[in-house]
């Protein structure tokens, strides 16, 4: 027996308008009885999600992030949000660790909701302010999604989100500057504080946070960020990561993905031609993520640039 067309169509309906979730009441109210519920998801046509809802979308890859939120929240009342790590993938935050597929919601203190297998509860004041939406998900406002992460994550990961939030405009400085109010009190926030001067939002990605994180810890911070280079006879300029001007010496952190194709690598060649040529004795250091694992594979080289001992 197979789902009548009406029924489909008011289930697609409904999920249609909540990125193709819907919950087990409202596929009772659209006519779908247990039985072909559980046909659907046998068939693999419906997709369960958390405890009463289910993905009926047809992507071939499968549930979103966003999807995969929807369904958890459209379960856990309107007082729930997402938060740290969710909430930053959902924002499009960078410099967050290898995600493990759990999804990471805030509701106040003395709820109902429980953490279970592929959710972490945080209980947690939220204040009005410290909530938003985005396409219709609530979750922890930028502000409050980096605080709570300062407070979760190791140093490197915690300075890379902050840095990753400042240059795509998701915080302004004055934001930086109201993230204190949100540690206060929690575990941790002295250190969480100290690590906001570090913030920098020229850093374009993780692996340049990581490598002006590797420099400033050894003495060596980088005077400027996307030191630009201006090539007057093409009528553009250039751009290095870091750069140590009085001493002619820049560093270019190559991640994997823009720099590994062959006509990347061509590129990356003519344009470190054109930069010797424009800055005479120019020392261009190229890095990337392996050489960050292992600091003085970054250090070494550098400290001979700049003629350190």
């Amino acid at each position: 027996m197979t789902i009548s067309s009406e029924i489909l169509r008011r289930v697609r309906a409904t999920a249609s308008l909540q990125d193709w979730v819907v919950t087990a009441p409202q596929l009772r109210a659209a006519g779908a009885d247990w039985n072909t519920v559980r046909r659907m998801t046998r068939s693999g046509q419906w997709v369960p999600l958390t405890r009463g809802s289910y993905w009926v979308g047809r992507d071939d890859h499968g549930p979103s992030l966003r999807s995969r939120v929807r369904g958890a929240l459209l379960t856990c009342g309107p007082h729930v949000v997402a938060a740290g790590p969710t909430a930053a993938r959902l924002l499009g935050i960078q410099g967050l660790p290898r995600d493990d597929g759990t999804l990471h919601l805030a509701t106040p203190p003395g709820g109902e909701i429980r953490s279970r297998p592929g959710i972490r509860v945080h209980r947690t004041p939220l204040c009005p302010t410290a909530r938003t939406a985005l396409h219709g998900i609530p979750l922890t406002t930028p502000t409050r999604t980096c605080a709570d992460l300062l407070l979760q994550l190791p140093r490197v990961e915690a300075v890379s989100v902050l840095d990753s939030a400042l240059h795509q405009g998701l915080l302004s400085q004055g934001d930086l500057l109201a993230i204190p109010a949100h540690l206060s009190g929690r575990p941790h926030a002295p250190r969480a504080r100290a690590w906001l001067r570090l913030a920098d939002g020229r850093a374009e990605s993780p692996l340049e946070t990581r490598v002006r994180l590797i420099c400033l810890d050894d003495g060596l911070p980088p005077p400027l960020l996307q030191w630009h280079i201006p090539d007057p006879q093409q009528g553009r300029s250039y751009r290095i990561d870091l750069g140590w001007p009085t001493h002619l010496v820049g560093v270019e952190a190559d991640g994997k993905a823009p720099h590994s194709l062959p006509q990347a690598l061509y590129q990356d060649r003519l344009r470190q031609n054109r930069l010797t040529t424009l800055l005479p004795g120019l020392t261009l250091l190229r890095f990337t993520w392996s050489d960050t694992h292992h600091p003085p594979s970054i250090l070494r080289p550098l400290r001979q640039a700049l003629g350190c001992p």
